[in-house]
């Protein structure tokens, strides 16, 4: 049995045995049938809405709560790795200049011993 199937049956299963009861000898003509008819579209209407549209709603805004999580994650993960990138870039450039002071310092020493 396919899931939708399986769906269709349990909700089947839930409304059946209320619409069996409430409709047996129930007039169904004139103003007072279509206000017993009305009556169970509505019961028909938050049954549905209960065993299907609100799981439904609540797993969509569980996996929207994830991927805003997520989202979140990931933006923090590329800004620590730009900031990385930065001070790498920096120690980098850092170190080029201090190798140039002790070139210096180095060349200026072997003048001095000369």
């Amino acid at each position: 049995m396919s899931e939708q199937t399986a769906l269709a049956q349990r909700i089947a299963d839930t409304i059946r045995p209320a619409m069996l009861s409430g409709l047996q000898d129930a007039q169904l003509h004139g103003p007072g049938g279509a206000q017993h008819i009305s009556n169970w579209a509505d019961w028909i209407a938050a049954t549905v809405a209960e065993h299907v549209v609100q799981p439904i709603a609540a797993e969509r805004d569980a996996f929207a709560d994830r991927v805003d999580t997520l989202s979140h994650i990931a933006k923090r993960h590329k800004e620590g790795y730009a900031d990385a990138v930065r001070d790498k870039q920096q120690l980098e450039a850092r170190i080029e200049a201090l190798e140039a002071e002790l070139a210096q310092l180095r060349t200026a020493e072997d003048a001095h011993q000369s």
